[in-house]
């Protein structure tokens, strides 16, 4: 009886074994698939730069000017077959030395939200990876003065997981700016604080750094920006003035229950 028992238990934990190790091939394996596909969107800037330089019907005012029109928006030239493929596309984020080199999407109206691209790649079918989104709240052009970025935590490495690296004092002190190009121009911002947090109850008085979008008054701005300044890990002392613009990079945590990790940068003018 005692061996019968002791053979179930081994199947049990092969089948285990196993189940967990064709899960998580499984999800290297999207994650390796999404990333060759982002390979590909960043391989169509470059692309279109070069196309762009070389083209003998620009002429030189063309070929100078950095803008073309796209469905009757301008965009910038390196992000126009990007856009014209999928008009959610607003820009392209990277932080140096990590794997946050990604296209960012906006979708606003859609019936899903800012969310819609959760999981989602770039042509819309599923993938547990998705992209980096904004928030719906947020306004690209004219800016709001917070624009809000999420992302997800891969266990793979990918997506917004390198941001947990902005934990080490080091790592900030080496990498205090990072750049957000949009599809009507380029921006490169500094970073102001890096801090773990929580989804808190909507009943919640307690500050919640997610919910900041535009600011009512200076007094409004200038005591949000103290309040992620007393929560940061790292110290930047960067100093922030009523009428900066603000990004914020959130991803996932895993410290609390509905944790998440936030950078916040100024747009350097």
């Amino acid at each position: 009886m005692k061996k019968k028992l002791i053979t179930i238990l081994m199947i049990i934990c092969i089948v285990v074994a196993v189940g967990c190790g064709g899960y998580l091939a499984y999800y290297y394996i999207v994650s390796a698939r999404s990333e060759g596909a982002v390979d590909q969107l960043r391989e169509q800037i470059g692309q279109d730069i070069t196309d762009n330089s070389m083209d003998p019907d620009n002429d030189s005012d063309t070929k100078n000017s950095d803008m073309v029109e796209v469905n009757g928006i301008k965009v910038q030239k390196k992000f126009a077959t990007l856009y014209k493929e999928n008009p959610d596309f607003i820009g392209w984020l990277t932080i140096a030395d990590t794997h946050i080199d990604y296209p960012v999407m906006y979708t606003p109206s859609s019936k899903e939200g800012g969310e819609y691209y959760i999981h989602r790649n770039y042509e819309g079918d599923y993938s547990a990876a998705g992209l980096p989104f904004i928030d719906s709240n947020c306004q690209i052009e004219p800016a709001t003065d917070n624009v809000i970025i999420y992302g997800h935590n891969m266990n793979a490495g990918t997506m917004f997981h390198d941001l947990l690296q902005y934990e080490d004092q080091n790592f900030y002190e080496s990498h205090q700016t990072f750049t957000f190009d949009t599809i009507y121009g380029d921006g490169e911002y500094e970073v102001v604080a890096c801090f773990r947090a929580q989804i808190l109850p909507d009943d919640s008085d307690a500050f919640k750094y997610y919910e900041f979008v535009n600011a009512g008054s200076e007094e409004e701005f200038l005591t949000y920006v103290d309040e992620i300044k007393k929560m940061s890990i790292v110290d930047t002392g960067v100093d922030v003035q009523y009428g900066d613009k603000l990004i914020t990079l959130s991803t996932c945590a895993y410290h609390v229950t509905d944790g998440r990790f936030a950078v916040i940068a100024k747009k350097i003018q």
